[in-house]
C-alpha cells in the first residue's frame, strides 16, 4: 500500500480527500466511487442507462435511478 502525504497548509477539502485515497480500504473506495457516480448521474443524467431498459447480463440498471451495487 502506498503511503499518502499530508496535504500542505491551506489545503482544500478536495486536497485532503485526494491525499487520503491511497490509504483507504477497498470497501471505502468502492462506496466513495459509487456515491460519486450517483452524484454525476444526478447532475447530468445516467449516460450508461440503456434506452430500452436493462438489457445487460449484470441486471444493474435500477428503474429508480440509484445504483444497486
Amino acid at each position: 500500500m502506498m503511503a499518502s502525504r499530508a496535504p500542505a497548509y491551506g489545503a482544500t477539502p478536495l486536497d485532503v480527500l485526494l491525499a487520503s485515497v491511497p490509504s483507504l480500504p477497498r470497501a471505502v473506495l468502492s462506496r466513495l466511487t459509487a456515491r460519486m457516480i450517483d452524484q454525476l448521474d444526478g447532475l447530468g443524467g445516467d449516460t450508461d442507462r440503456e434506452a430500452d431498459g436493462d438489457c445487460c447480463a449484470a441486471g444493474d440498471d435500477d428503474p429508480g435511478g440509484e445504483s444497486i451495487h
